[in-house]
């Protein structure tokens, strides 16, 4: 559904070309565009090796608390802001909008209307921006390829 050349704005225009139709998926891709993006952002802003964060942190990565837990982890020291801080309206983001992602994926509503999920999509897209937008200020490109850290070897 996204490509490596995306840009945000494109891949959050095909989100939104959802809502009107098939709102479910628009839900689904506003879901794991946010997820893309937080882990791209723990893995840009991060300090553990690459390979570490892949391995150790974000392969068992999964559903928001895991997300805050481990920009805790790896970006709050270096950058002072919590998770909850970058993203806008996280109490509607953490109680209306992401938990709509795991009703749908796990069965438990079948189809939403477009202006339920229009609400909590776009609340989606606002994160995703706000990630990129704390990445960018900070110098990190997160649409570009990430800069490699590496184990510190000892001689």
């Amino acid at each position: 559904m996204f490509f490596v050349n995306d840009t945000q704005a494109r891949r959050h225009d095909k989100v939104r070309a959802f809502l009107q139709t098939e709102s479910v998926i628009a839900v689904l891709l506003g879901a794991a565009d946010f997820e893309w993006t937080v882990r791209r952002a723990i893995i840009a802003l991060g300090e553990s090796p690459n390979v570490e964060l892949r391995e150790q942190t974000l392969d068992r990565c999964h559903g928001l608390d895991s997300y805050k837990k481990a920009w805790k982890k790896e970006v709050q020291p270096m950058h002072e802001t919590p998770l909850a801080e970058v993203i806008p309206n996280w109490q509607f983001f953490t109680e209306k909008a992401f938990p709509l992602r795991h009703r749908i994926i796990h069965g438990a509503i079948g189809s939403v209307s477009s202006e339920y999920a229009g609400k909590r999509v776009e609340a989606m897209l606002d994160a995703s921006r706000a990630i990129v937008e704390f990445a960018t200020i900070r110098g990190f490109e997160l649409y570009q390829r990430l800069k490699v850290r590496r184990r510190k070897t000892t001689a």
